[in-house]
């Protein structure tokens, strides 16, 4: 294989990825026409006439290769072409290529993606995966179960104290509700060490292993400085939300420090409000999260309060798990308003490999944390009795 530096550097690689856009149009014609200003509009920006016969030559502009009719009455699914190199191989700009500027248009919509291997290689993707959490957790044969430290405003005594609790019980993730960060009256450096510390001593007590993972938000200056705190902490993991502090951010994350990664879907619903433009779920939050390198990702459930789809969340798990060149596997992890009796529905939807996250609803179920968390593990492990070892 190449290295990065060997491809990035190699003006003569003509290799090409494809983008799927379901185009929302009344006639095949006009389709045409949309589909060949995207091929200018998301490389060179300039009409046709204001190329150069080189740059015309070389491949850079876009290639439509394919307009075909969707069965959606109106919609046309077509697929361009573009040569990996315009890339950077870099997140931000394969992000700008696929749909920069023409996220300021309208009925176009981002539905699939397709790299060859040689493109993929140039990305780490999850450093761990499905396989390496089940080991650093030793959960083996059955979902994961997660949960979360909220509401925002309680003390760090309160969290470390809901946070042993919860390791107590015997989860397998612990991870921080995505708006606690560096706030005054939780302030990050200090609850996550007395978090840690809280799961440190539970895990003492009963041999499992459960990873705590704080929120890593705020400043760009200070992303990687609290990162680099939790791991001096003894943290194995962190929640990281990559539409709020950068998608390139969350890859330098990922493959600079050896935490589990769970991503978070805060401020992506933009994407995704409009059935006739933005991006499928399964694109931003199933294969552009993993190429990030997040190993578990959450997302919003069919069900509960929010409005995905069954289709659109099985999509984004499938764009998780399934074959992606040499990227390892990440966990789908099915959220937002998920109770106790939801567990054999999403285990048999998404499978064994999966992570379940319930927080407001098992803090319901009673006031003891420990035995709700319990109960929790139980009922996962109920689902897959006979596969079940830990």
């Amino acid at each position: 294989m190449k290295t990065f530096s060997e491809v990035k550097n190699n003006a003569t690689d003509e290799s090409r990825f494809s983008v799927v856009y379901r185009i929302t149009c009344d006639n095949k014609t006009k389709v045409e026409e949309i589909a060949k200003d995207i091929t200018f509009e998301q490389t060179v920006e300039v009409p046709a006439d204001c190329i150069p016969e080189h740059v015309l030559k070389s491949g850079i502009i876009g290639n439509v290769e394919s307009i075909t009719p969707s069965k959606i009455i109106n919609k046309y699914d077509v697929a361009i072409s573009y040569r990996c190199a315009i890339t950077d191989y870099a997140i931000p700009q394969l992000l700008n290529v696929i749909f920069g500027n023409i996220s300021l248009k309208n009925n176009i919509k981002v539905i699939g993606l397709d790299f060859p291997g040689s493109y993929l290689d140039q990305f780490q993707g999850p450093k761990n995966g499905i396989d390496i959490v089940r080991q650093k957790t030793g959960a083996q044969n059955r979902p994961l179960a997660c949960t979360a430290l909220k509401p925002m405003g309680l003390s760090v005594l309160e969290l470390s104290a809901m946070a042993g609790a919860f390791a107590k019980g015997g989860v397998d993730l612990i991870k921080d509700d995505h708006g606690i960060s560096n706030q005054p009256f939780h302030p990050f450096k200090e609850r996550v060490s007395k978090c840690q510390e809280a799961v440190n001593r539970e895990t003492a007590r009963t041999g499992k292993n459960t990873i705590y993972c704080p929120m890593v938000s705020g400043r760009f200056d200070e992303i990687e400085e609290q990162v680099a705190f939790a791991a001096s902490a003894g943290v194995h993991g962190i929640l990281i939300a990559p539409m709020l502090v950068g998608c390139d951010t969350v890859r330098y994350i990922s493959e600079k420090y050896d935490m589990v990664v769970i991503g978070h879907p805060s401020l992506t619903g933009t994407f995704f409000n409009d059935p006739d433009h933005g991006m499928a779920p399964s694109v931003l939050l199933g294969t552009i999260f993993r190429l990030l390198g997040v190993d578990i990702n959450v997302f919003p459930n069919f069900g509960g309060r929010f409005s995905f789809t069954m289709q659109e969340c099985i999509e984004i798990a499938c764009a998780l798990k399934d074959p992606l060149g040499n990227i390892k596997s990440a966990f789908p992890c099915p959220a937002g308003g998920m109770s106790f009796d939801r567990i054999p529905n999403i285990a048999q939807d998404y499978g064994v490999d999966t992570v379940i996250l319930i927080g407001g609803s098992l803090m319901q179920h009673g006031n003891d944390i420990a035995e709700s968390t319990k109960l929790f593990m139980n009922k996962i492990k109920e689902q897959f009795r006979q596969a079940v070892t830990d």
